[in-house]
């Protein structure tokens, strides 16, 4: 019976041990797309040319000002990677100057993508390569991640989101009726 006793008692003391080790793993693992996409948000840098790294190690690669671009503020979107995590980001200016005009902006939200394959397009409202319409009208502020059939002059989004100014966040948005065409910049 004693000896019933120790075993059962290693064995809840090895159980114990185990939960301690696994559920803060679990609970990590759990919150990492969100600490991902979080660790961005209300990031604020200085204006800078496309292909620059960003203090925080970010590649900036350029993107495009979306609504009334002679609002202050202006908003804007930018396509960013930092290692193989390619992103959008939504952001809105947070200073002008009369020489260059926008000089700071603040992130507003972020979509990641992390391990896209050399086949997937990110693109962007004003996106000089890609142009797409819902039932023959354009969408403002629209952006998605797709494929580019070159031979074929189009590109077909796989989800698609649009940036809204109203709520300042990237909101999904149905694939129903949108057609998009590819032209080389």
């Amino acid at each position: 019976m004693i000896l019933m006793g120790g075993m059962i008692m290693r064995l809840a003391r090895t159980f114990w041990i185990a939960a301690l080790l696994i559920f803060p793993i679990i609970a990590i693992a759990q919150q990492k797309p969100a600490d991902e996409r979080a660790k961005y948000i209300n990031y604020k840098y200085k204006g800078v040319n496309p292909e620059s790294i960003l203090p925080n190690g970010v590649k900036h690669f350029g993107g495009s000002l979306i609504g009334d671009i002679d609002a202050d503020p202006v908003y804007g979107i930018s396509t960013v990677a930092k290692g193989k995590t390619n992103m959008l980001w939504l952001e809105v200016s947070t200073g002008r100057d009369s020489t260059s005009g926008v000089s700071g902006w603040r992130v507003l939200d972020v979509l990641a993508f992390p391990g896209m394959t050399k086949s997937d397009y990110l693109f962007f409202s004003n996106d000089p390569a890609v142009g797409c319409r819902r039932n023959g009208k354009d969408v403002p502020n629209l952006v998605g991640i797709g494929k580019i059939y070159r031979s074929r002059g189009i590109f077909r989004p796989t989800k698609l989101w649009i940036a809204s100014l109203k709520t300042r966040k990237f909101e999904p948005t149905p694939l129903t009726g949108v057609k998009c065409e590819y032209s080389e910049p």
